[in-house]
C-alpha cells in the first residue's frame, strides 16, 4: 500500500474522494474506501487507466468543479512536487474541500542529509522536481487557509546526522534523514470539524451570524433571544454551544457575557 494512504482510516460511507494523477493509488484506495465515490483527475488518460477505473469503480473527470464544498477528500501527490503558482493551486483545492475535509500531499525535503551532502560536493541536479523545507511547506498551507497539518516520512534514510548537526542543521523530527514527507492538510482543525459534523450547514450558519451580531452589539438582547430560541428548537446542547462560541467568538469580553446570559438562562456553559 502507498504510505500516503495511512492517513485515510476506513470509511464505509459514500464519501467523495478526488484523486489527481495518482491511478496507482486506486486499488488500495478502494480496500479502505469501498463505498466512496471517487474521481480520477489524470492528463495522460491510457486504455490501462481506464481499464483500472472501471475495476475500482472510479470515475474520470477531465477538469476540476467549479463548486465548492465538493470533496471530503483530495489526493494530489504530486502537487507540491511540480507546477509554478503552488499556493493558487493549494488554494483551489481548499475551494473544493468540504468543512471537514483534508488533502494528502508530499514533498521532497531540501534538508535531507543525501540533498545537503550532494550541494557540499558543488552536485546541482537539474530536474524539474520541486524541494521544499517543512518550515516553508507549513507556510504555503497556512497561506492556503488550511487549519490543521500533519507529516509523517514517506521515505527515510537510516544514515547518522551527527554531522550535519554539528554544522548547526537541526534535526527536530528526523529531518535531515528523511527524503520525502508525507502531509495531511485539513481545512479545519479536528475540534470545528467535529462540532461541524453535528448539526446542519444552515443551522451552524445562523448560529454563527446570531453570536457575531451579539458579539459586535448589534441588537444583543433580541439577537440573544432569537440565540436561545434556535438552540431550544434544534436541541443544541451546552457543550456544544461553549465550543461554538469558543471557536467563531473573537474577544474575550464577549465569550464572557454570552456565557454569563446563556447561564441566567439555564444553559451551563
Amino acid at each position: 500500500m502507498n504510505a500516503l494512504l495511512n492517513f485515510v482510516p476506513p470509511n464505509f460511507l459514500p464519501i467523495p474522494v478526488l484523486v489527481i494523477e495518482a491511478s496507482e493509488l486506486l486499488r488500495d484506495l478502494r480496500k479502505i474506501l469501498p463505498s466512496a465515490k471517487i474521481a480520477l483527475m489524470s492528463t495522460e488518460l491510457t486504455p490501462a487507466t481506464r481499464k483500472l477505473c472501471d475495476t475500482c469503480r472510479a470515475d474520470l473527470i477531465d477538469e476540476l468543479p467549479s463548486a465548492p464544498k465538493i470533496f471530503e477528500l483530495i489526493i494530489a501527490p504530486h502537487v507540491l512536487t511540480t507546477g509554478e503558482n503552488f499556493y493558487a493551486t493549494l488554494l483551489t483545492l481548499n475551494h473544493l474541500l468540504t468543512d471537514s475535509g483534508a488533502l494528502l500531499t508530499q514533498f521532497h525535503n531540501v534538508r535531507f542529509m543525501g540533498v545537503l551532502e550532494n550541494l557540499r560536493l558543488g552536485r546541482f541536479a537539474s530536474n524539474e522536481r520541486r524541494l521544499w523545507a517543512k518550515a516553508d511547506v507549513v507556510k504555503l498551507l497556512d497561506d492556503a487557509i488550511y487549519k490543521e497539518i500533519h507529516f509523517l516520512p514517506g521515505a527515510t534514510e537510516n544514515f547518522s546526522a551527527a554531522e550535519w548537526i554539528e554544522f548547526g542543521f537541526e534535526n527536530f523530527s528526523d529531518d535531515l534523514s528523511t527524503r520525502l514527507w508525507l502531509v495531511k492538510a485539513c481545512k479545519c482543525t479536528a475540534e470545528v470539524a467535529a462540532l461541524k459534523d453535528l448539526f446542519t450547514h444552515e443551522v451552524r450558519a445562523e448560529l454563527s451570524r446570531l453570536l457575531h451580531r451579539i458579539e459586535y452589539g448589534i441588537d444583543v438582547e433580541e439577537n440573544f433571544r432569537r440565540l436561545m430560541i434556535l438552540c431550544s428548537r434544534e436541541e443544541i446542547f451546552d457543550d456544544y454551544l461553549s465550543d461554538f462560541v469558543e471557536q467563531v467568538v473573537v474577544h474575550a469580553a464577549a465569550k464572557n457575557f454570552i456565557r454569563i446570559r446563556a447561564n441566567e438562562f439555564g444553559h451551563a456553559l
